[in-house]
């Protein structure tokens, strides 16, 4: 059967099946979702007990509104005690440091910030003045360090590693992941008593953050898998090919839950499918019971 354009009918209907795609592609890449995770562990001391994280990853100097203010007004809804974000605030391809801090500056207004630079900072030439805009803003930035964050008596532990492309730009996976492991071991004290956080931007290393033994890591970089398919989940993440294991919510192994951001903006490929930008917020839960369990 041939469709006749010159119909008024089919006319309309074409035009209706084009601008309700195009409504729900805008709606898929900029209608903003907010992911709520609770973590169980016995480690948690008392006085973190309901403390609140968000957590942001992979903006890619994407906008939400004037200002980052649909982006900031999530964060405001989550009443966060601390914000963390897991790198990748600007684009290599489109580099715009002034996008990146409209959502900084907004968010430092809210609550504390530590921040672990990506693979797309460890490539551009404007990360030092990156990093400078961002402490000037108050942001905690770690590059292969730690800080020990207070509420009373009661004291958690926040480190964060640099990527694999701070060490070795052209070989991310090989001498780069070796220079990495060697700092996070360095870094890590796995026979600590308090609570751990780390910030590391790749989730397929989760292996390598498991035997060094944080409580929680948070990443980004899968951008959920950019096309989330029923029953399947993510299409293809960076550093895991097609049909990848980790893009998006909670995973175990061992002591470790490792919660994976499935990110804000898109870089390479520029649409996302089924896989809504995303702000994640954590809470704390002290428990007597199995540790390390994370509920959606």
């Amino acid at each position: 059967m041939r469709l006749d354009f010159r119909n008024p009918i089919v006319l309309l209907l074409s035009a209706g099946v084009v601008l309700g795609g195009t409504a729900f592609l805008l709606w898929q890449n900029q209608g903003l979702m907010t992911t709520e995770l609770v973590l169980h562990s016995e480690r948690i001391p008392p006085g973190f007990n309901g403390y609140r994280i968000v957590h942001l990853s992979d903006l890619h100097n994407k906008r939400f509104g004037g200002g980052q203010e649909r982006l900031l007004n999530r964060i405001r809804e989550a009443s966060p005690d601390l914000i963390v974000i897991t790198g990748d605030l600007v684009d290599k391809r489109r580099t715009d440091l002034d996008i990146a801090m409209e959502l900084v500056e907004g968010a430092a207004k809210i609550a504390p910030i530590c921040y672990a630079p990506g693979n797309h900072e460890g490539t551009i030439a404007d990360y030092g003045e990156l990093k400078r805009r961002l402490r000037q803003a108050g942001v905690t930035v770690l590059e292969d360090g730690a800080i020990f964050v207070s509420q009373g008596d009661d004291t958690i532990t926040v480190l964060g590693m640099r990527d694999p492309r701070f060490f070795s730009p052209e070989d991310a996976e090989g001498e780069g992941k070796e220079r990495f492991a060697a700092r996070l071991r360095a870094l890590s004290e796995p026979g600590r008593g308090d609570f751990i956080i780390l910030l590391s931007h790749r989730p397929e290393m989760i292996d390598l953050y498991a035997a060094c033994q944080p409580d929680l890591v948070c990443c980004g970089h899968a951008h959920g898998g950019q096309f989330r398919l029923p029953l399947i989940g993510g299409l293809f993440a960076p550093g895991q090919g097609f049909f990848p294991r980790y893009t998006s919510g909670a995973y175990s192994a061992g002591r470790t839950t490792m919660v994976v951001s499935r990110g804000l903006g898109n870089s390479g490929f520029p649409i996302r499918l089924f896989n809504r930008p995303e702000v994640i917020c954590l809470i704390l839960k002290r428990t007597g019971g199995q540790q390390g369990t994370p509920l959606k």
